[in-house]
């Protein structure tokens, strides 16, 4: 969805084009692991986008996008990326059309667009619509352009097989099916034929993730329900409801439900890997100390 605003301005030879634009798209800019999708700005006629995390703000591997869309509204024409492209409804419907076949999704029903496919998202229900977008490839770091608008392209209807299969449930355990740990279920990732990784975790209280482990990947946790408590190198923020928290390469890192309900976040690994393990444990110990050789070894203070 995108359009010149204040805090997101296009480069000059995107200004004049009208055949990818929709409604405004802005740039988060908090720093740090862990950011709030903005809610505060009321609905209009045109959809808002907002970008989470990307290139140029937290995230080396992927557009991380919270897009909100009121009754009638339409997100850019019919176009398509050189990259892959997901959607993942939170709430309301949403209208997709993948080539020529068009489709109505519900909450936690994803949409996988395939590198160069047409496509384009629209609101046609009374209600209004919020959708996580996920743009990324296998290899981000030759395929992700720092510019977003540049990587659009307009397209024209054409048939695409198969265009069905690329809309998924995505399972939700209920509350009382719920056991210790993730509970995880995975909407696609690289034996689905995607380059990611994108799942639901569900976790009680208590519970979570594994031992503190760093990754050699990117992972992103988009919060949906609940509240977690994310151990984040020395530090442990908690992420809320509609809060998304970047993990980069190399990061100490776990999460554990520390509240008195349920939490469920769905979970990208930006891109996943082609061999495991993808955990590797780390133990934190004690302050650093020194050996000199010449005596007792001493704190790094």
């Amino acid at each position: 969805m995108l359009k010149q605003t204040e805090s997101s301005r296009l480069p000059e030879e995107h200004q004049d084009s009208n055949e990818v634009v929709a409604g405004p798209l802005t740039l988060n800019e908090t720093r740090g692991p862990i950011r709030s999708a903005d809610l505060s700005k009321p609905l209009g006629k045109a959809a808002i986008s907002e970008i989470l995390g990307g290139p140029t703000s937290g995230s080396d591997n992927a557009y991380l996008i919270y897009t909100r869309m009121p009754s009638g509204a339409h997100g850019p024409a019919l176009f398509t990326l050189p990259v892959e492209h997901y959607y993942v409804v939170i709430s309301g419907k949403m209208n997709v059309q993948i080539g020529t076949d068009k489709f109505v999704v519900g909450p936690m029903v994803g949409v996988i667009i395939p590198a160069n496919t047409p496509h384009e998202v629209w609101n046609a229900d009374s209600e209004p619509e919020a959708h996580l977008e996920v743009i990324t490839s296998a290899d981000p770091g030759k395929e992700l352009s720092r510019d977003l608008a540049s990587m659009l392209t307009p397209a024209t209807p054409r048939k695409v097989e198969n265009a069905a299969s690329y809309i998924r449930q995505i399972n939700v355990p209920a509350a009382a099916e719920l056991k210790p740990g993730l509970n995880r279920q995975i909407y696609t990732n690289r034996a689905k034929g995607s380059a990611a990784t994108v799942a639901l975790d569900s976790t009680v209280p208590g519970s979570g993730g594994p031992k503190p482990h760093v990754h050699r990947f990117e992972q992103v946790y988009f919060m949906v329900e609940g509240e977690t408590t994310v151990m984040y190198g020395i530090d442990a923020p908690k992420a809320k409801k509609n809060d998304i928290v970047i993990l980069p390469v190399g990061v100490v890192h776990t999460n554990t439900n520390m509240s008195s309900t349920p939490e469920r976040h769905i979970t990208l690994l930006l891109p996943e890997p082609a061999s495991q393990p993808f955990d590797i444990e780390f133990e934190m110990k004690g302050p650093v100390t020194f050996n000199t050789g010449a005596g007792p070894a001493t704190s790094s203070r």
